[in-house]
């Protein structure tokens, strides 16, 4: 049985260096390909007379995450590992990360956010992707720190949005906001910025009600974009709703709510505040109220959107929200200062970027749909012996080890995108 030898075993220890990050540097090798090293160096940040490089510490920091640390103390793991330090060199201590981190202003988050556009829009034309699909969504970070501010739910904590791309589960921009912030705040320079990084690529947006704005609307018809954007059920909308004959309601099959008994119908809807803009598609989706509300006798609930394509959302944006999130360290925020997290969440999308990256340029196929908590299982948190032999710095595996094969043709494959993703 497995736990025979469960209180016969001894511990000892040995000078060897051994680390339990061995897959960590496939991911620093992916960042150097992208050219992450030498946009970083070049952020505009104080420069100190001594330390690190901004590269540097960027690098570790999306080490930390994309290994698995949930707080900027959990470095000291990777810091006592000699074997990781033999590999990729000293790894800066939780205190200069967070002085670092503190030293962004407005000016250094506009630069490091491009540098994550950048970045995206690179690992896109490396792909060969002619048409992309880009979700529009914010997600809720809770938290207690002093500077944080209450949503309208009474909620505490930041308001961030990302625009991510759906058919590599990446993230392509991002911007961190205040939990007070609206959702419907800064969408359209936002969405402005990705649409103009990806030119000759043929763009279809998808958003929620936080995109239902005129000024959205204006940057989609000005740069070329499809779109489709849940309407919220303001007065005009509802107006509009309501004036749809009985007759041209039909019924249908909801894959998002396949329990209840919908009906569909389509109108024209213009937006009431935007007499430039055009008339657009209003596909609504009704049914029956469980229960007639007391001041409110509309018998259905409805679901509106506005569209030129639709698509089914359900392995967009949330997907990659909840991998930000979960699997990327933002369920903690680090720091007190907002510009300090707000470059953390930065640092967050860079280190989501290059394990996606990664996965559709250097690893199979089949894994491109794995979450970055199972690859870090298979591949990431793995054992290796560090070694110098013949001027040659070595790292044993164990020749047992399942995904030996794909271990090494990622790493050639990487040595290759080195030439391939040079600038010319």
């Amino acid at each position: 049985m497995i736990i025979k030898n469960i209180e016969k075993f001894k511990v000892s220890t040995t000078k060897q260096a051994i680390t339990s990050f061995a897959g960590l540097p496939l991911l620093w090798g992916m960042a150097k390909s992208l050219g992450l090293e030498e946009k970083l160096n070049g952020l505009p940040l104080k420069e100190r007379e001594r330390g690190y490089q901004p590269a540097e510490i960027a690098f570790a920091l999306m080490g930390l995450l994309q290994s698995g640390g949930m707080a900027l103390d959990d470095v000291s793991i990777m810091k006592g590992d000699e074997g990781l330090k033999s590999l990729l060199g000293e790894i800066p201590a939780a205190n200069t990360m967070g002085e670092w981190l503190r030293r962004f202003g407005r000016r250094s988050l506009w630069q490091l956010g491009q540098i994550q556009l950048w970045a995206a829009a690179k690992v896109i034309r490396a792909c060969g992707l002619r048409r992309v699909i880009l979700d529009v969504d914010s997600f809720f970070l809770e938290s207690q720190k002093s500077d944080v501010a209450m949503n309208y739910e009474g909620l505490r904590g930041y308001n961030p949005v990302a625009v991510t791309c759906a058919e590599l589960k990446m993230p392509m921009a991002g911007l961190f906001r205040r939990g007070n912030a609206s959702p419907m705040a800064h969408l359209s320079r936002l969405l402005r910025r990705v649409l103009q990084a990806l030119p000759g690529v043929k763009i279809r947006v998808r958003s929620d009600s936080a995109g239902y704005q005129a000024k959205v609307v204006r940057v989609l018809r000005e740069l070329g974009a499809d779109f489709t954007i849940t309407a919220r059920k303001d007065a005009g909308v509802m107006e509009t709703i309501r004036g749809i004959p009985e007759r041209d309601w039909k019924r249908h099959v909801s894959l998002a709510w396949p329990n209840r008994e919908t009906e569909i119908a389509e109108t024209l809807h213009v937006f009431a505040e935007a007499k430039d803009l055009p008339a657009y598609r209003l596909i609504v989706l009704r049914w029956s109220k469980e229960q007639i509300e007391l001041f409110d006798k509309e018998p259905y609930e409805y679901h509106a959107v506005v569209l030129q394509f639709h698509r089914a959302r359900q392995d967009g944006s949330e997907n990659v929200n909840k991998e930000l999130s979960g699997g990327f360290g933002l369920s903690k925020l680090p720091c007190r200062e907002f510009e300090a997290n707000a470059a953390y969440f930065q640092i967050a999308l860079l280190a989501n970027t290059v394990f996606a990256a990664m996965k559709h340029l250097a690893l199979p196929e089949s894994w491109r749909s794995l979450t970055i908590k199972t690859v870090r299982f298979r591949l990431i948190r793995l054992a290796g012996m560090v070694a110098w032999r013949s001027r040659y710095l070595l790292l044993k595996i164990p020749r047992s080890y399942v995904f030996r094969e794909i271990y090494e043709e990622c790493r050639w494959r990487l040595l290759g995108l080195s030439v391939e993703l040079a600038p010319v």
